[in-house]
């Protein structure tokens, strides 16, 4: 059973890192890209290859309709609850190769 709960937990974290570095890759991309396309007057800064690398698909919860957390008021206390996962095409890459990586990076 421990090794179970290892392998899930060691999966999540290379999930996480490979989301975390993939988007900060995506990110750095995307503004290279959209400098490039400015200095080579191709489009300027938001041109067809910059706007691949930042389009981003989100998954929101705990939104309501006007796009902002659900607050619920205890009076002394107040919670904001919501969560937002954002992807790019180069994070999905890094978590492929993240549990690439965490294929061959275990003991054995």
């Amino acid at each position: 059973m421990s090794r179970a709960n290892n392998t899930i937990g060691r999966a999540i974290v290379f999930i996480t890192l490979g989301l975390i570095f993939g988007g900060i890759l995506g990110e750095s991309l995307g503004w290279l890209f959209g400098h490039i396309g400015t200095l080579m007057n191709a489009g300027g800064e938001d041109n067809v290859v910059r706007n691949f690398f930042l389009r981003a698909w989100e998954l929101k919860m705990g939104y309501l309709d006007d796009d902002s957390p659900l607050l619920i008021d205890l009076y002394m206390l107040k919670f904001n609850l919501g969560f937002t996962l954002r992807l790019n095409i180069v994070s999905i890459i890094g978590v492929v190769v993240a549990l690439y990586m965490m294929k061959w990076s275990g003991s054995r």
